[in-house]
């Protein structure tokens, strides 16, 4: 899985990580992030004094829901990792610091946690699938790529009835 043997890294000094991340792991419970395919995961973990820094790529497909159509839309993941595990400093502090806590006496460094933030952060909040993509209708939701739907421009809400009356100068 994603774990470096912190006595093999200290004889070493690097340690090279390949692995998969299926789409359908607990890692991704409670994100909103779909892969459409495993993640890769290509890291090198390095001993830097009493620290560990973490560098690599980490590659896959998220699957999004287009804005306008809600069509199904994939995203490419592509996202360049380089991050320290800082001894010595608890959570708060490493926050703070934008760093990683290094487990004291620890003989593994989990980089799970590290891997889920870093994918979190690379996927879109939103996407489109075309730039010419036309939406729903907000009448009958029809899709409009599609075609044209039945509705016609004049039916409208009729809570904005008392609206129209207004004149404006």
């Amino acid at each position: 899985m994603l774990r470096v043997d912190l006595v093999r890294l200290e004889r070493q000094r690097r340690v090279r990580l390949d692995d998969a991340v299926a789409a359908e792991d607990p890692l991704w419970a409670g994100t909103e992030v779909r892969l459409a395919r495993p993640l890769e995961v290509h890291l090198e973990a390095q001993q830097v004094g009493h620290d560990v820094v973490v560098r690599g790529q980490l590659t896959g497909e998220a699957e999004l829901e287009c804005r306008r159509c809600l069509a199904a839309v994939r995203v490419p993941i592509a996202e360049d990792v380089a991050v320290l595990y800082q001894a010595g400093v608890d959570a708060v502090e490493a926050e703070r610091s934008e760093v990683y806590p290094l487990p004291a006496r620890g003989k593994e460094l989990d980089l799970s946690g590290m891997v889920r933030e870093q994918v979190v952060l690379a996927v879109p909040a939103y996407a489109i699938c075309a730039e010419s993509c036309r939406g729903l209708c907000p009448m009958c939701g029809k899709n409009l790529n599609e075609g044209p739907c039945a509705c016609t421009s004049e039916e409208s809400d009729s809570r904005w009835g008392p609206l129209r009356g207004l004149k404006s100068d």
